[in-house]
């Protein structure tokens, strides 16, 4: 085992700033659509049959206007906020940057960028004359998806060092924390061997998926355990690791769940021990825990299993995406976009995507978004008489990178292009250049 640098990453150098008052979007208490649909749909029949006219009433609700401060909008990873996704009307581009494979954070309308060597912060609101607020280099390269701790003023970067010669030793994998108020770099520690493949923060600690371990660190620094992980099967599939940006650990309770070589892997929170793995054939994805347990997607199939490592089923589904859970739904990029029913694991619709990567759906009250190349809006529930196309909007005006998953936050939707950062603009949001 690597000797690990001074535990300095959590240690700050100035007072933190002041926490936030809001809640992260997963904490947000959820209602059942199908559940409501179903209590509804009576009523809406017979409203329609006493009618002369019929109203559109296919306008979805506004944007998620609260934050998204990890993956997945919160330590489960559901890939779930409140609101919908009206229809672009253009875009403004916020940064650009080079290797863009990973999604933002925002946090009180502040948007936090990371990119090749780079940190940015940024406002997203195109009225903004000078939208960035700050930015950093790094001595090591972004290699996966980050995480803010408004609480202490920290943003986390997964980092590797880029290795230079034809040396034996393997590049190590780090965890960098800057300063959300002003991006200075806080500290560093050496998490393993290769490359860092996501974290996340719950309740202060930092829990981190390296190529060859499961971490997790204390707010001083210390490494409370470490579970040794095999790396995920990348290169075998001419995929490389600059697509395993987004295996993030789901924190769920007293479990942390990641996936390993060949399996889904349960580790109990407090002692770091393993209670119990699951095999599933190559899994290249974060786990997503949803309310009858965790979904794992991986490039040959794609499992449920209980909190008690159960299996509840599985699929001949191939995605290496994670899923996303909204509501008693599951939705799963594989080839095709799947709706799942949670408890057998059928498919209640699909609908076709253009192209596949890592990027993981995002679902809204309405409608589930997808980058696939291009950005698209599927509407999430058709019950009723005239039922509409599947999709309610695509949008073209930018390359929508399949290996950074959208962020729904701050009244925008964030999409990695090749070249950088950009805001979509729909019809309520401020004018700006495109």
């Amino acid at each position: 085992m690597p000797a690990p640098d001074p535990p300095s990453i959590l240690s700050p150098r100035s007072s933190p700033d002041p926490p936030s008052t809001r809640n992260a979007p997963d904490d947000a208490a959820t209602t059942s659509r199908r559940a409501l649909l179903a209590t509804v749909g009576a009523g809406v029949i017979a409203g329609i049959a006493g009618c002369s006219t019929l109203q559109g009433g296919d306008d979805p609700d506004p944007y998620h206007h609260g934050d998204w401060r990890t993956f997945g909008a919160g330590p489960r990873n559901r890939n779930r906020v409140d609101g919908g996704a009206p229809e672009p009307t253009g875009f403004d581009r916020l940064a650009s940057g080079e290797w863009v494979h990973v999604p933002p954070v925002v946090q009180d309308g502040t948007v936090y960028f990371a990119a090749g060597r780079e940190v940015r912060a940024l406002s997203p609101a195109a009225a903004v004359p000078d939208r960035e607020a700050w930015s950093q280099s790094l001595n090591a390269e972004v290699s996966g998806a980050p995480a803010l701790d408004p609480e202490r003023g920290r943003l986390y970067v997964p980092t590797r060092t880029v290795r230079t010669t034809d040396a034996p030793d393997p590049a190590p994998a780090s965890l960098t924390a800057l300063s959300m108020r002003d991006g200075s770099i806080v500290g560093s520690v050496r998490v393993g061997d290769r490359a860092t493949y996501g974290v996340t923060v719950a309740d202060g600690d930092c829990y981190v998926r390296g190529a060859t371990a499961c971490v997790r660190l204390d707010p001083d620094g210390g490494e409370r355990w470490r579970r040794p992980l095999d790396p995920l099967i990348y290169d075998e599939y001419n995929l490389g690791d600059s697509t395993a940006t987004q295996i993030v650990p789901a924190v769920a309770g007293d479990a942390v769940l990641v996936p390993d070589r060949d399996a889904l892997v349960c580790i109990d929170r407090e002692r770091g021990t393993e209670r119990w793995r699951v095999p599933v054939d190559t899994p290249y994805a974060a786990a997503v825990v949803e309310s009858n347990g965790v979904i794992q997607t991986g490039w040959q199939e794609t499992v449920a299993v209980d909190l008690a490592g159960e299996v509840r089923w599985r699929r001949d589904l191939h995605s290496r995406a994670p899923a996303a859970a909204a509501d008693g739904d599951v939705y799963v990029a594989a080839r095709d976009l799947h709706e799942l029913d949670p408890g057998s694991g059928e498919t209640t619709w699909q609908a076709h995507l253009p192209s596949e990567g890592t990027a993981a759906p995002v679902a809204t009250d309405d409608d589930v978004l997808v980058a696939s190349g291009d950005l698209r809006a599927y509407r999430r529930d058709l019950d009723g008489l005239l039922k509409p196309d599947r999709v309610r909007w695509r949008y073209d005006g930018v390359h929508a990178t399949t290996y950074s998953s959208p962020v729904i936050a701050a009244g925008r939707v964030l999409v990695a292009s090749p070249s950088g950062l950009v805001a979509i603009r729909a019809v309520d949001a401020p004018n700006g250049s495109e």
